[in-house]
């Protein structure tokens, strides 16, 4: 009887992201991930933000940290960035104050469709904004692929690797699409 074998690794890791965001946009609905959508952007920028200020107040306080006994760096930074980003979007989808309400032209064979892109465009939003806050750079870093903190992950997965390279697509194809839905539907 033959066994089969898998083998983890990051390539696998990117799928399943992408599958666990697409399947839940459609557990969701479109509504719901287009609400999700923008609470990334807002978390994606707000943490960017909130990331630089702790970096410089920990530069500001680097000789009371000394004195404390911690050593605030890179990892500690993206980290930090990492639970915030995670823990805003959260707060924003589930109690950020704005509703997503579409009356859709489209149906049929379009609706499953459009949640799919959703879903795609989500998990690759997020994705990119997490290797970001990995990688310590600013959001759409051209050197993002020379980051010393992202060198595993890309020698490892062609999938990061093409998540790095094309970051400036992944970061703009939720508006696009949100654009494109916007032209197609009637908004509330």
């Amino acid at each position: 009887m033959a066994t089969m074998e898998i083998t983890l690794s990051w390539d696998l890791m990117v799928i399943v992201f992408f599958a666990v965001v697409i399947a839940y946009s459609f557990i969701v609905g479109k509504d719901e991930s287009i609400k999700i959508v923008i609470a990334s952007y807002i978390s994606i920028l707000a943490v960017q933000g909130i990331g630089n200020i702790l970096s410089l107040f920990f530069r500001n306080a680097g000789s009371m940290t000394a004195f404390l006994g911690v050593d605030v760096n890179n990892n500690i930074v993206s980290t930090a960035k990492l639970i915030i980003f995670v823990a805003m979007i959260i707060f924003l989808a589930i109690r950020g104050g704005f509703e997503m309400q579409s009356s859709s032209s489209l149906g049929g064979i379009m609706e499953p469709i459009i949640t799919a892109a959703f879903g795609i465009a989500t998990a690759g939003l997020l994705l990119t904004a997490l290797l970001t806050f990995i990688a310590a750079r600013p959001l759409l870093d051209l050197t993002l692929i020379d980051a010393p903190l992202l060198s595993p992950l890309l020698q490892q997965s062609t999938l990061v690797q093409w998540m790095v390279v094309y970051q400036h697509v992944w970061y703009s194809l939720p508006a696009l699409l949100l654009l494109v839905i916007g032209f197609l539907n009637n908004r509330e």
